[in-house]
């Protein structure tokens, strides 16, 4: 069989067009789970791996980093498929490629990235990421429907990020759900040695979203900004790559109110029912107690 991955006569890589799907699944009661800056073979990432699947969510989000160091095309299967290839139905990725696990045979894709700088750091760029999995609309960034929230993922490794960003405003004025998660790799606020940044510090309150989703960082934090009262920016980096500091950047006290853990890997397990959201991060060598927790009811 021919591969489906394509190249150019000069040996770069073609992109395999998007599906343009949509997805929209019409229930009361999910549960998610959320990883980030975790896709690096070994036992950080097996440890954390477990913990999620020990939750049966119904599917998986990511803040990026999915494939260390570089993103090449040849580390995908050990770095993403060995580990969550059960929740992945990436149907128009080659054969050899392809997850063939539970979700493969339910043909419902359960894993739901977000890029991040590691998956770009390659001479093809994105292009293993997104020919890799098959995601909604274009792909690159995107939106889908899961019981009472949209998701919203971002690529925060272009720099212009302009039409994300109108794209996002236009999505959100359109959205009937009671809750909306935007979720992408670069933190727009960080204590940790990233730090912020800018380019994706948008208005989020005045768009009523209540959760900004990110890592980058390898730490777990909740930051509220004072003045935007219900509207959490959580950093969740700490998949299993490595471990960081979160006293690198200290946000100012008078501007933000910040609860931080850097002491060990983990993941967040979110349960939504109707018209209430409830966000827990577990450290793996803390599975039955959450670390860190927060409420929101519409």
């Amino acid at each position: 069989m021919v591969s489906a991955w394509i190249f150019q006569s000069c040996g770069e890589m073609e992109l395999i067009a998007p599906q343009g799907l949509e997805i929209h699944m019409d229930v009361d009661t999910i549960v998610f789970a959320a990883i980030g800056d975790f896709g690096r073979a070994g036992e950080p990432e097996e440890k954390v791996a477990n913990l999620v699947k020990s939750w049966d969510p119904d599917f998986i989000i990511t803040t990026g980093d999915n494939n260390y160091e570089s993103g090449e095309l040849n580390t995908i299967k050990r770095n993403i498929s060995d580990y969550y290839g059960d929740y992945i139905y990436n149907f128009d990725a080659p054969e050899e490629y392809r997850c063939n696990g539970t979700a493969y045979k339910e043909q419902t894709n359960r894993f739901f990235p977000s890029p991040g700088n590691h998956d770009a750091n390659n001479k093809d760029g994105l292009l293993p990421y997104l020919n890799f999995f098959t995601l909604p609309q274009g792909e690159e960034y995107y939106s889908f429907v899961w019981g009472p929230i949209t998701f919203y993922s971002l690529n925060s490794v272009t720099e212009n990020v302009e039409d994300q960003k109108q794209w996002l405003a236009e999505q959100l004025y359109l959205s009937e759900s009671p809750f909306h998660i935007v979720y992408f790799h670069h933190s727009p606020f960080s204590s940790g040695p990233h730090g912020g940044t800018e380019r994706m510090q948008w208005d989020y309150y005045g768009k009523q979203v209540d959760i900004v989703l990110s890592g980058h960082d390898h730490i777990y934090s909740r930051i509220s900004k004072k003045g935007e009262e219900g509207l959490y920016y959580i950093v969740n980096g700490v998949g299993g790559k490595s471990l960081y500091n979160c006293d690198s950047n200290p946000l100012p006290e008078d501007e933000f109110d910040l609860f931080c853990c850097d002491a060990d890997y983990g993941a967040i397990k979110a349960t939504c029912i109707n018209s209430k959201l409830v966000v827990e991060f577990y450290a793996v060598d803390q599975p039955e107690e959450p670390v860190d927790s927060i409420i929101i009811e519409k």
